[in-house]
């Protein structure tokens, strides 16, 4: 009986297996739609749309899903993606003078460690944004607004999904090609992070 189970497309086993293969077609679609790179943030919220369905079992069509988010949501998740690409380009210009002007080393030091601290606190921000709005279909600026104060106010969860992302960019330093897949699965594991967080304030 066991042993029947096991191949048993519906089981959880294999129902998992889909869910893997699910988020390799979605990060082809990622790619395909964050080329003109202004769609980045688009794609981002359609993928993460699916991936919080995933996790609940309501996830339908992987192509037809992205699709549909995406056009939905493409001016706010635009919106956001412009505002996250201003301010990793400040960011870029604040670690750029801190690696290559010279500074009195304890302002240096001080100064580095206080940028890198505020560049982990936009990132993880905005990732909640992207996610609110890829759940919940929030205005833009609240997104970014409930982002902040959720990454704050579920620590653990920030840095369970900071640790994802530095496995993921360890592993994209390794087998560049293989990037946006490695990125996507992190997503999908941030997804199951994101329910239990978002669980805390609707019925979902």
């Amino acid at each position: 009986m066991k042993l029947k189970n096991l191949f048993n497309p519906e089981n959880r086993f294999w129902s998992f297996i889909d869910k893997l293969v699910d988020v390799c077609v979605l990060a082809v679609c990622w790619i395909v739609a964050s080329l003109p790179v202004v769609t980045c943030g688009a794609a981002t919220v359609a993928a993460l749309s699916f991936m919080l369905r995933q996790v609940d079992d309501t996830e339908s069509y992987a192509v037809r899903t992205f699709r549909k988010v995406f056009v939905s949501r493409f001016k706010k998740a635009t919106f956001l993606w412009l505002c996250f690409a201003s301010g990793m380009l400040l960011f870029g210009a604040d670690f750029y003078a801190l690696l290559f002007f010279r500074f009195p080393k304890g302002v240096h030091v001080v100064a580095f460690a206080l940028t890198l601290c505020c560049f982990f606190v936009f990132a993880i921000s905005f990732l909640y944004a992207f996610a609110l709005l890829a759940c919940f279909d929030t205005g833009g600026l609240r997104a970014v607004k409930d982002g902040m104060v959720m990454a704050f106010q579920h620590p653990v969860a920030t840095v369970e999904m900071l640790l994802v992302f530095a496995v993921a960019a360890g592993l994209s330093y390794l087998r560049p090609l293989l990037s946006p897949f490695f990125f996507a699965y992190a997503l999908f594991a941030c997804a199951y992070v994101f329910r239990h967080v978002f669980a805390a304030y609707a019925d979902m």
